[in-house]
């Protein structure tokens, strides 16, 4: 069996084709990087296409009487049982409005 072989530079390797993976990537090159990303698959392969329901995040003027992103933390430690570093989640859920501000910026739907 021959092994492919190439050899390439760049200022950030991003592993993974899903939507934090091509988040990051976009956001370095934004920044000046040269960006690779390299994924085990197909570039479409990425596991966003996976999630149930999509992003779960809490948007201004666009979320349900009661979902607060305090709510959230919760509901997520509790899913978690335990596993989760609440930090972590904390600040995730918290960037989440600006993150999906900037996906709409480039044309997500």
């Amino acid at each position: 069996m021959n092994t492919p072989l190439w050899e390439a530079r760049a200022d950030l390797l991003v592993v993974g084709t899903g939507v934090a993976g091509l988040t990051a990537a976009l956001r370095a090159r934004e920044l000046g990087l040269r960006v690779l990303v390299v994924t085990k698959a197909a570039g479409e392969d990425g596991n966003t296409r996976w999630a149930q329901g999509g992003v779960a995040v809490v948007l201004p003027g666009e979320h349900d009487e009661g979902d607060t992103v305090d709510a959230h933390v919760r509901d997520t430690l509790v899913a978690g049982a335990g596993l989760c570093d609440a930090v972590a989640v904390e600040a995730i859920i918290a960037g989440g409005p600006a993150a999906v501000a900037r996906l709409r910026e480039r044309g997500a739907v």
